[in-house]
């Protein structure tokens, strides 16, 4: 009985280590690694592109604006129909964020080259404005500029304006 009991766990030893040879001839191991790098450049490139101008438009006939259809972050206008002091030209923009980044968007007016004839005034005073993500399927922001001449020249006169409206991404 002792010898069959021998033999007995002998081969259940000699089985369990076949099938460990068996299952470890059958392993495989299969590995993924990775890792991913963001170019702080290519981002600010990608935000550029998500906001933009949409449209422009002049709120009285005879003045113009347009948005540049080569780069849609320049938009412009003139204003034709200045005369006398206190009149006034209104032009609305259109701003859209396609992207899937909020921003914020703050105006300033960096150039103003006749201050002594025009005022410029915006419906933001000034103020940072949001713009969601997403903008385009819903509603833009409307940023609006008037040109008032305040004082009536006495000969031809022009003057030019910039207006920086800059964006920045809002952080989750």
């Amino acid at each position: 009985m002792k010898k069959r009991r021998s033999v007995v766990i002998a081969f259940l030893l000699v089985a369990a280590l076949l099938m460990g040879i068996g299952y470890a001839a059958l392993t495989d191991v299969l590995d993924i690694t990775g890792s991913a790098d963001i170019d702080r450049s290519a981002a600010e490139s990608s935000f550029n592109e998500d906001i933009y101008f949409s449209a422009a438009v002049a709120n009285e006939a005879d003045n113009t604006a347009s948005v540049n259809p080569d780069n849609n972050d320049k938009a412009s206008f003139t204003a034709n129909t200045l005369k006398g002091a206190g009149d006034k030209a209104t032009f609305t923009f259109s701003i859209v964020n396609v992207g899937d980044v909020d921003a914020t968007i703050t105006p300033k007016i960096t150039t103003n080259t006749q201050t002594e004839y025009f005022k410029l005034t915006s419906d933001w005073n000034g103020a940072t404005q949001n713009l969601p993500a997403g903008t385009l399927d819903t509603a833009p922001l409307t940023y609006t500029v008037t040109v008032e001449l305040i004082k009536t020249p006495t000969e031809t006169l022009s003057g030019s304006f910039l207006i920086e409206l800059t964006a920045n991404s809002v952080e989750p």
